[in-house]
């Protein structure tokens, strides 16, 4: 009877999931655009890191790169753990898309401005980075 209630009570338990607060991802851009005054800019690839330090936020490093101090709120976290979005970003199993559009000055005109990358992620320990 014992094993009976332990093997209910643990399949109650939510599975541990892969992406947790504390975790530590390091990304390489595959791809960096901007349409900028009706122009496309291709952008010269950069790495960066972010971590999750919420349940509901990540938090980018401090290096100089486009997302350099930025958090991002997390609406949602997929059950599989390989999974999470927010209003502007996805990650799915490895993979890290934004895209953002913004008001930018330029010569005195408010302009919009899109902005779209994509990149590979891994989880990394943080003494490897």
């Amino acid at each position: 009877m014992k094993n009976f209630f332990l093997i209910i009570l643990l399949s109650l338990a939510p599975l541990s999931v892969l992406s947790e607060v504390g975790d530590l991802y390091y990304c390489e851009m595959t791809q960096a655009v901007e349409i900028k005054e009706g122009k496309l800019i291709n952008y010269i690839p950069q790495k960066f890191k972010f971590r999750i330090i919420k349940s509901d936020l990540i938090e980018f490093g401090q290096e100089a790169n486009y997302f350099s101090g930025l958090e991002l709120k997390v609406l949602e976290f997929a059950s599989n753990g390989e999974e999470f979005y927010g209003e502007n970003f996805e990650y799915s199993y490895g993979s890290f898309y934004f895209a953002d559009v913004f008001r930018r000055p330029s010569a005195g005109i408010n302009k919009l401005t899109a902005t779209m990358l994509s990149a590979e992620c891994a989880v990394v320990d943080d003494y490897s980075v």
